[in-house]
């Protein structure tokens, strides 16, 4: 077995789940957080190390202090877009990070939500994750994607105001060099 299915597989015995807790428990942390721009958001991702695989991840919804109303089925439905390409989908109510230690718990409201790629190398799995991403954007139930929106319009607040800070300091640069440029073309 090769491919999404084969990788998903493989995240599932390194990110299991049962009864509504997800657990990752890295190695390492091969990357400190970066950051992934599509459609023209920032997004945070990160990349772990355990045993002789990479598990890179990205925050579709950076946790927030207050959940977002989804239904269900949307949450459900998204579920399965993204392990028909092989993501491991996290959404979660609460998160819990000690060191190394990741520990999701989920209930039914969704206060953040993650994607999750592995790979042989830090970059392959952050390939992995980006290209799969890229193809799921469509996907995304509207109600997460309004409130990342949101999130970076000040409208909602984030869990750690650090994750807040990064992710408005990338959009902001984003947003001068694209006057920057348009500034360029006119002069030409």
């Amino acid at each position: 077995m090769n491919g999404p299915a084969a990788d998903l597989k493989a995240l599932e015995r390194l990110v299991p789940r049962e009864n509504g807790l997800t657990v990752f428990d890295a190695d390492t942390q091969e990357t400190a957080y970066g950051i992934r721009f599509f459609d023209r958001l920032p997004y945070i991702f990160d990349t772990h190390r355990k045993g002789n695989r990479c598990v890179a991840s990205i925050e579709l919804l950076t946790e927030l202090t207050d959940p977002v109303r989804v239904a269900r089925e949307s949450v459900d439905r998204f579920w399965h877009d993204a392990r028909a390409v092989g993501l491991l989908p996290i959404p979660y109510t609460a998160c819990f990070f000690k060191g190394n230690l990741h520990v999701y718990g989920f209930s039914g409201s969704v206060r953040g939500f993650d994607l999750a790629a592995i790979g042989k190398t830090a970059g392959q799995s952050e390939r992995a994750l980006f290209n799969r991403v890229d193809g799921l954007k469509s996907r995304v139930p509207s109600p997460i994607a309004r409130a990342q929106r949101e999130l970076l319009e000040g409208k909602r607040h984030a869990r750690h105001a650090s994750d807040l800070r990064v992710l408005k300091a990338r959009l902001k640069e984003l947003r001068t060099q694209a006057l920057a440029n348009q500034s360029e073309r006119r002069t030409l």
